[in-house]
């Protein structure tokens, strides 16, 4: 579907009405919402009372709820460890932080005793000469043995400056769905660039109890376990920001689940992935609508608050954008008009970018919020009239 000039505006008008907020900025992932995030602020701000509960029912890198936490009560999940692992240091982290010289004090003796005794060498034995070089190898093994007896939050935050410190140096065009085949004229060393990470590294503190989950979306809309019932119940704003293309996110990022996990697993391919990989139904053309169906469904009749939907209007998507709108429509009695955004999308493979429209759409059954809903449908017409 066609996007015109007018698309942007809405993008530009509002971000300019959202003061400063908090930016996490981990690893290198395809689809953040960093650009994004001053109109979600914005929209959160205009439907959701300070210290209601935000549900991230996908949350890939936390950069959303990082940003709403010192506002509100946050609850986010991704099946991933790799991202179960960000929202433990960053989401669930009250404000613990940490800096070079604590770092190298407190891991440079086991990264020393690891370097000698070889206990921990999964990426020299399953990765040497692909996505790392065999030094390179052999310093992602050290920092990670090291890191293993660090007690939360500092392990996970130490786990998170390691994964950002590999997307740095990494053989790749930007993730890992496959390694370069002409080796690295000048490799970068992991871990002069992981302490490097660790100088003066602040988390923002919060308000609210914060926790994160690594499961299966649909558990939490299955109706079949109590805490999560009343989570979904009890959230004021549930954010679904779903695959949109056919890119399987675990294999884009199985070196990070690898690192994380550590468990020596069985892989495949030249791309060495894991056999147990995760595939998302939303990545598939005769399963997405389905499940963008069922989880929209789960929603509209569990949740009495609002749900606010990211997505990506172009031809690589799954789902095209009149059968997105369709599918809210068909389960919601109250919804806005899409909001519109050009974003620039990184091209992982050349390092260059492209102008992508995603738009944002908040539904709700609830008679209550409907005044808030007529409300930014105004604002909309008017920002791009």
């Amino acid at each position: 579907m066609k996007t015109t000039k007018s698309h942007g505006i809405f993008h530009e008008k509002t971000a300019s009405l959202v003061d400063t907020f908090q930016k996490l900025r981990t690893i290198k992932y395809g689809g953040n919402k960093l650009r994004l995030l001053p109109v979600i602020i914005w929209l959160a701000r205009q439907v959701v009372r300070k210290g209601g509960i935000v549900l991230d029912l996908m949350a890939g890198t936390h950069c959303v709820g990082y940003a709403l936490k010192q506002e509100y009560q946050i609850y986010a999940n991704d099946i991933q460890e790799y991202s179960f692992t960000i929202g433990k240091a960053f989401i669930e982290n009250g404000g613990y932080s940490i800096n070079r010289e604590l770092a190298k004090k407190e891991l440079n003796g086991n990264i020393w005793k690891n370097q000698k005794n070889q206990k921990f060498n999964l990426f020299q034995a399953t990765y040497t000469n692909t996505y790392f070089t065999a030094s390179q190898c052999k310093e992602i093994d050290n920092i990670r043995a090291a890191v293993e007896t660090v007690p939360t939050p500092r392990r996970e935050l130490y786990l998170t400056l390691l994964m950002s410190a590999m997307c740095c140096a990494c053989n790749t065009t930007g993730h890992f769905a496959e390694y370069l085949n002409k080796p690295q004229e000048s490799p970068k060393s992991v871990q002069e660039i992981f302490f490097k990470k660790c100088e003066n590294l602040t988390v923002a503190s919060h308000r609210y109890a914060n926790t994160v989950f690594d499961l299966d979306y649909k558990r939490f809309l299955s109706g079949t376990e109590q805490e999560l019932v009343e989570i979904v119940e009890g959230s004021d704003l549930i954010y679904i920001d779903p695959p949109y293309s056919s890119a399987q996110y675990s294999r884009f990022y199985h070196i990070l689940e690898t690192l994380v996990r550590y468990d020596y697993p069985s892989v495949e391919f030249k791309g060495r992935y894991r056999k147990d990989r995760h595939f998302s139904n939303f990545c598939r053309k005769s399963t997405a609508q389905s499940e963008l169906d069922y989880s929209l469904g789960r929603c509209s009749e569990m949740n009495k608050g609002l749900v606010l939907l990211s997505y990506v209007d172009s031809n690589s998507c799954i789902i095209p954008r009149r059968d997105f709108e369709e599918i809210v429509h068909n389960h919601f009695n109250y919804v806005t008009k899409p909001m519109m955004c050009q974003i620039l999308h990184s091209k992982l493979g050349n390092g260059s970018s492209r102008k992508v429209a995603e738009y944002l759409i908040l539904a709700t059954n609830s008679k209550p919020h409907k005044i808030k809903i007529d409300r930014l449908n105004h604002h909309f017409s008017n920002c791009i009239s």
